[in-house]
């Protein structure tokens, strides 16, 4: 197959297989219930404050509960922690109902959710990899951050330069890195190491496929952001400020449902299609 084939055989595998988008329904349902929540229990927490962190100076801080920050910071860790969660048992369960689907022309949820129990630990944890080389690279550029607000200027700028550099390249490589890591536990069945490896073989011996296929999965996004925006401008123009954010979040909340499981598809295609003959011998 070449890299069209894997689009157009994901659409065809997806009009046949609704069912793929909902782990990423029932997943953008449990996320906006958590930050709802959420949001709700650091308000609750912070309302006494609200005023004072709104205009902090030095003869307020005193005034500033702490056990409240506290606890308002562990709120949000919490939120942030579960919809880390949630999101790699979608990943485990579209990348397996998209093996099952490739495989055998159908999947069903009772496989969705045995792979996303099942493989989910494993995406979690090199997912948390990915996060601290990503935050290791960025040192550069947050030091030439912390020159600026110290007003040291004259080194700030070069180090931000050169801090954005490293970033940039070291951030594109690693996502080419791990582009396919939940294809590799997933249908490969790789460990956490081995994933990472195997990820990293299918990127390194196939660049310029893998390059192309994360270019195009980009300008996708984008063009559909583009269209989005044709809709919700005209819309937010009759309906008015409040009914464009529910419009824009609605809408936005469709193309991810779409997108996501459809991406999902293109990449399993390429995983099978460059591991060959390897996959047909996986254990659905």
């Amino acid at each position: 197959m070449d890299v069209g084939d894997y689009y157009s055989k994901s659409i065809e595998s997806f009009r046949r297989n609704w069912n793929i988008a909902v782990p990423s329904v029932i997943v953008s349902i449990l996320t906006g219930l958590i930050f709802i929540t959420g949001f709700f229990g650091i308000f609750s927490v912070l309302s006494l404050n609200l005023s004072i962190l709104g205009n902090i100076t030095p003869s307020t801080l005193p005034q500033i509960n702490p056990n409240a920050l506290w606890t308002a910071g562990a709120i949000f860790i919490i939120m942030e922690i579960l919809v880390f969660v949630i999101d790699a048992i979608r990943a485990a369960a579209t990348v397996g109902m998209a093996k099952q689907i490739i495989r055998e022309g159908s999947s069903n949820l009772g496989f969705a959710w045995k792979s996303g129990i099942k493989y989910s630990p494993k995406i979690i944890v090199v997912s948390i990899i990915r996060t601290v080389l990503m935050s290791v690279i960025a040192i550069p550029l947050i030091l030439g951050v912390y020159f600026i607000f110290t007003n040291v200027v004259d080194v700030a700028i070069p180090v931000i330069l050169i801090g954005s550099v490293i970033f940039i390249i070291g951030a594109i490589l690693l996502s080419l890195i791990f582009f396919v890591f939940s294809q590799s536990i997933v249908v490969g069945q790789k460990s956490i190491i081995d994933s990472i490896k195997d990820s990293f073989h299918v990127f390194w011996d196939n660049k310029l496929t893998v390059f192309l296929v994360a270019l195009i999965n980009i300008i996708i996004s984008f063009a559909v952001g583009i269209l989005l925006g044709f809709v919700v401008v005209p819309l937010s123009l009759l309906a008015g400020p409040v009914a464009m954010q529910v419009i824009n979040q609605v809408l936005g909340l469709l193309i991810t449902i779409i997108l996501v499981p459809y991406f999902a598809l293109v990449m399993t295609y390429m995983y099978m299609d460059l591991k060959k003959g390897f996959a047909d011998e996986i254990e659905v």
